[in-house]
């Protein structure tokens, strides 16, 4: 009963292991994304705190703890997403939608009966 409980302990462990070291590699420049859903870019950092600046230009100070994980660029994810949309699409096609012949007999006969 207590062995599954270790594994748990050692997973959490090991995750909170990985997001420390990911905030401590961050530095000026980097967008970040803190734990209550702000996003802002480390103008200053020291030991434990970081100065956010938001995009208006007001600045924050933060502790680095409360950083959730880097912000991707928007550049970046519009590039992965033109990579993924590959296929030709046209007018009719609607995303994410198979439309075959016998669903379409279906529709014409369920429109007859009302």
């Amino acid at each position: 009963m207590m062995l599954p409980l270790l594994f748990m302990s050692n997973r959490q462990k090991k995750a909170q292991q990985k997001q420390l070291e990911l905030v401590r590699q961050l530095g000026v420049g980097d967008e970040v994304r803190t734990h209550s859903g702000f996003f802002g870019l480390i103008v200053e950092a020291y030991d434990d705190v970081v100065v956010l600046e938001s995009e208006d230009g007001s600045q924050s100070k933060w502790a680095r703890q409360a950083i959730a994980q880097q912000a991707v660029a928007e550049d970046a994810a519009e590039e992965e997403g033109e990579q993924t949309e590959q296929e030709p699409s046209s007018e009719d096609e609607v995303p994410g939608v198979t439309v075959t012949e016998t669903a379409t007999a279906d529709e014409a006969a369920r429109r007859d009966r009302d």
